[in-house]
């Protein structure tokens, strides 16, 4: 798994790189970013989310990409998030892209922003908007 987070990061470091124009989504996930809210973007598959967050984040957040066979199958989700913080040194901010994927992730998540992480998620799929999220103007990129 580690091998996994590795080479995401990398990805990413790619994905900062490439040019872009500042788009409004981006200004108003930048508002939403010091808020201790769990910010959501959804979209369709390929549309730019992950890029939109990677934008608006800049830097000093951990990644982990959902979209990837090994890491959804995880058993221990802590366990994921050891290796970024081994990966990434130390973050306030998580960046969970496709969460999704994962079984119970909606329990994960809270418990992350419980503890004090400002959590960011993307996800291309209805069951991302599930009802242990908060609503009403809360969600991001809506």
């Amino acid at each position: 798994m580690r091998e996994h987070v590795i080479a995401q990061k990398y990805e990413l470091e790619k994905l900062g790189k490439e040019h872009y124009v500042e788009r409004e989504a981006e200004k108003k996930l930048k508002q939403y970013l010091p808020t201790d809210l769990i910010k959501v973007i959804t979209g369709p598959r390929r549309a730019g989310k992950s890029f939109l967050a990677v934008r608006a984040l800049k830097e000093n957040f951990g990644y982990v990409n959902f979209d990837d066979e090994v890491l959804t199958k995880a058993e221990d989700l802590n366990e994921v998030l050891k290796l970024v913080h081994e990966v990434y040194g130390e973050f306030e901010t998580l960046f969970l892209d496709e969460i999704q994927n994962v079984k119970d992730w909606e329990l994960f998540v809270n418990r992350l922003r419980r503890l004090g992480y400002n959590v960011v998620l993307t996800g291309s799929n209805s069951k991302l908007l599930s009802s242990e999220l908060p609503s009403d103007g809360e969600i991001c990129g809506r």
